[in-house]
This record gives C-alpha cells, structure tokens and sequence, in this order.
C-alpha cells in the first residue's frame, strides 16, 4: 500500500513538475514571439510598476455587440465614437477591480472628454452593486457592458483583472495594462490620442 501510495505521488510530482515546465516554457514563447501585425503590446510605464502588459491585443478596438446593464445591445464603436477611449475589463468582487474604478470614479469628470467602457464577463446583478457604489452610472461617456458570451474576454485573451485598454480617437491601441494603474498616466495616454 505505501509503495503504491509513493509511486501515486511520484507521478503527480513528475507530472506537476512537467506541467509547470510547460507553461514557462508557454509564457516564454509568448513574451519573446514579436507582435504580429494586427497585435502590439504597450509596455508598462516606469512610474507605475505595478501596472504591467495587459496581454497580447489587437492593435485596432475591437467592435462586439454587447448588452449594456439595461439590457440594451450596444456596439463597442458606436460607444467609442471619435473620441479616445478607456475600455476595462474587470470583475466586481476582485480587490484590485474595486480600487482602480474608485480611483477613477474618483476623478471620472477629467475623463468627460473621452469614453469610459466598463465590461465584465459577470450577470448583472452581481456587478450592480458595485455600480451603484462607484456613483458613475449617469455620466454619459461612461458605459456598462456585459461580456455574458466570453467574446470579448477570448478576444483580449484576459489573464488578470483590471485590464485596461486605451485606445486613440482612431480606435487604435495606445496603452494596454494589466492591474492598478495610476489614473494620471491614464489621462496622460488618452490625452495623447486626440
């Protein structure tokens, strides 16, 4: 029995250990491959280390059809219209989804010359809270998506929660990360994209 139950776990430990070994191997691969044409990754910014490559993006905003938190279905460019936009996918009960939209619901009306889209893989009804607590909902460049198919979050290849995207008044990518990021360097981006 104990030899059994030893070579159980030797197995386990080999396979783990292999696995592992895969996805470093995975992530190394990823990191070193050079973008695409139709993707780019923004580096992190030195003033925020905290804040790092969301993933590897598409370098135009993508245009899905989504149902806004009123149930109405609402595409990303129509929302987006000619004007630099914020796109960030979170979910309502990570920690660090909650601090990075406080931080900016803090300063939402800096970012009325520009379009929030807020979109989450969530159902309404878990996320509403949280909406209601950030005290955003009626700013009109400010918008709710709902991701209930997993299109958007399959199309960024979201890792991690908050990612965040900017993109220029041509929908093109000028900023992508992944964590709190500080909101100046947000706006600084956006500002650079009119």
């Amino acid at each position: 029995m104990k030899k059994t139950n030893l070579i159980i776990l030797f197995t386990v430990l080999i396979g783990g250990a292999a696995y592992l070994g895969y996805l470093s191997k995975l992530g190394d691969t990823v990191e070193a491959a050079p973008p695409s044409p139709t993707s780019s990754t923004a580096p992190a910014s030195s003033s925020t280390p905290a804040s790092t490559p969301a993933s590897t993006v598409a370098s135009n905003l993508p245009d899905f059809t989504l149902d806004d938190i009123n149930g109405d279905a609402k595409s990303i460019h129509e929302l987006a219209g000619n004007k630099p936009t914020v796109f960030i996918y979170f979910n309502s009960t990570c920690h660090l989804c909650q601090d990075e939209l406080a931080s900016i619901s803090k300063r939402i009306d800096e970012f009325k010359d520009y379009n929030v889209i807020l979109t989450t893989v969530e159902p309404i009804e878990e996320m509403l809270g949280l909406v209601v607590r950030l005290g955003i909902r009626d700013k009109d460049f400010v918008h709710f998506l709902l991701d209930a198919k997993m299109e958007v979050a399959t199309f960024y290849q979201i890792r991690s929660v908050p990612s965040i995207f900017l993109y220029d008044a041509k929908k093109q990518l000028v900023g992508d990360y992944a964590g709190i990021t500080e909101v100046d360097l947000l706006l600084e981006k956006l500002s650079q994209g009119n």
